[in-house]
């Protein structure tokens, strides 16, 4: 599952299904986009947490939509639900061009003359949202979510047409504007915290060793590693390069927890797109298993920017190496749930607080 929080006002449906791709952060397919919707009027709502789930079998369909009411809406105070189905069941063409789409789940309520795919599934999650008190502002259907495509309502036959471009669209500007960045496909995304080669993870991992050997002769202390790592963060924003020894410090420092959760309040000041610059170039390079610290530190920074597609990959990475790792499991589990950018981010003032007087203490004693 994707989660993304965008706060952003929506239009006619097909201004919806053309926003979809800037709210997850990749173009979905295969997939049910759910949007929860604030301050819905008859032409517009104010959309909030944003949820993609690879589309389930038919035996899944009621599983899914009791999680859905119950899991990470139950959350997020909205008043209504905007449900998009992305896909096809092997009867209809995947696009305009007529070709086919890739092999799907199973979908028999689909069969029915005159349906549209997936009937069954929308079916489900239509009683299911209703029973549970929420009013459906639209229910959606489209085989591929590109400029030109199709669409159409699942509970109105007239109601349909044609997907603008979703990169001129109003609030694709707007969130470009703001420094988000949307990826053709999910795999894209994923590409951008992979590891940039076998080889040099082996030799950070060599580099790193010899480090550590060094810092247990000569400990620097938390406090310096903390002036260490926020150091470096300022220089990425001042554009200064971090050679790869100061690479090196950072993650090294990054590995005491009560340096890590510390450093949490990078995300939240004047230099949190310059340190999530950093975290980002980090995961690239750091071996396992060091490579968690500054994931988590990734997937915190894109979770509070409302960017729930990124932190999804950097916790994948985590769980690839370390799937136990404390802070991992957190940012998974708010994930999971929906939880909002802003009740985190108070959770987390707590934390980094409570980090700072553990380190006091600790180097007073």
């Amino acid at each position: 599952m994707t989660t993304s929080t965008h706060s952003v006002r929506l239009g006619d449906p097909a201004d919806v299904l053309a926003a979809v791709p800037h709210l997850l952060g990749f173009t979905p397919s295969q997939s049910l986009v759910l949007v929860a919707l604030h301050e819905t009027s008859d032409t517009s709502a104010a959309c909030g947490v944003t949820l993609r789930i690879d589309l389930p079998e038919s035996e899944n369909h009621s599983a899914l939509a009791e999680y859905l009411v119950k899991g990470p809406l139950a959350r997020q105070d909205a008043t209504a639900v905007l449900l998009v189905i992305v896909g096809t069941d092997g009867r209809e063409p995947d696009d305009a061009d007529g070709q086919p789409g890739a092999a799907p789940p199973t979908d028999h309520a689909a069969g029915e003359a005159g349906s549209l795919p997936y009937s069954g599934l929308a079916g489900v999650l239509a009683g299911a949202f209703r029973e549970a008190g929420f009013s459906i502002w639209h229910l959606l259907w489209t085989p591929r979510l590109r400029a030109g495509g199709s669409w159409q309502c699942y509970d109105d036959p007239t109601c349909g047409g044609k997907i603008p471009d979703p990169k001129s669209s109003a609030m694709g500007a707007a969130l470009a504007a703001s420094g988000a960045v949307t990826f053709e496909s999910r795999s894209e995304l994923e590409r951008l915290v992979a590891p940039e080669s076998e080889e040099l993870s082996a030799r950070w991992s060599a580099k790193l060793n010899e480090l550590i050997e060094e810092s247990a002769r000569e400990p620097a202390g938390a406090r310096k590693d903390v002036e260490l790592v926020l150091g470096a963060v300022a220089r990425t924003a001042a554009n200064e390069a971090l050679t790869e020894l100061d690479q090196l410090r950072v993650l090294l420092a990054l590995s005491d927890s009560r340096v890590r959760d510390l450093c949490l309040s990078a995300a939240l000041g004047d230099n949190a797109m310059a340190a999530e610059q950093l975290w980002l170039t980090l995961v690239r390079k750091a071996p396992a298993p060091e490579v968690a610290e500054v994931a988590a530190m990734l997937a915190f920074s894109a979770y509070l920017r409302g960017e729930g597609a990124l932190a999804g990959v950097a916790l994948e990475r985590i769980e690839s190496c370390r799937p136990e790792h404390p802070l991992g499991c957190l940012l998974r589990g708010a994930l999971d749930a929906g939880v909002p950018p802003k009740h985190l981010e108070s959770l987390t003032r707590d934390a980094i607080q409570d980090a700072k007087l553990t380190i006091d203490e600790d180097e007073l004693s």
